[in-house]
């Protein structure tokens, strides 16, 4: 779903330049280079400043979720930065050792990324692809966690029920996409 976000956007030189000069601790450059270049880097610095002391992991979060607050809820916009946030909490999840966490943000991920398919392409739910990023998101997943344990027709239930929407699939086509995906890579 490329036409719809890029993730992370990557920085130029003169961008990276300007961070590494800022007067702020280089755990939050870190994590803004790393996760959040979507975002604003000094509004990030202002917030884990108001913030201090509080877990740098907590901090992404909150700080992903109140850049939702800047656009209409429901628009393209915000559906792409919610797309955004699954994105980064993953990564973070990941990182962090969250790892159900992570894999669950992936799902998420997965439903949202096909409801948005369908919606733009105007297809069906069986014509909509596994969405591709989550694809690599999975392999990234299961390379550092290969003996994770999970009930994926459950955990695919909670994913598309965490949205409380009605979409134009249900659960259990939702969680047969996902099955298919990961049969077809085994």
């Amino acid at each position: 779903m490329s036409f719809m976000f890029t993730y992370p956007i990557i920085l130029r030189k003169k961008d990276l330049k300007k961070i590494s000069k800022y007067p702020c601790s280089e755990d939050i450059k870190d994590a803004y280079i790393k996760y959040l270049t979507n975002y604003s880097f000094e509004e990030f610095v202002r917030y884990c400043e108001d913030n201090d002391g509080k877990n740098l992991d907590d901090l992404i979060f909150k700080f992903a979720d109140l850049q939702l607050e800047k656009f209409e809820p429901n628009s393209l916009v915000w559906v792409s930065h919610v797309m955004i946030n699954f994105m980064i909490y993953f990564n973070v999840n990941l990182d962090y050792n969250h790892y159900y966490d992570a894999y669950a943000s992936v799902l998420q991920l997965a439903v949202l990324s096909c409801s948005m398919k369908m919606a733009i392409e105007k297809i069906s739910f069986a014509e909509v692809p596994f969405p591709d990023h989550c694809e690599k998101c999975f392999e990234k997943f299961f390379a550092e966690c290969p003996d994770f344990e999970y009930d994926l027709k459950k955990n695919c239930i909670l994913a598309y029920k965490s949205f409380n929407t009605p979409f134009e699939f249900t659960g259990d086509e939702f969680y047969l996409k996902v099955k298919n995906h990961f049969d077809n890579i085994k």
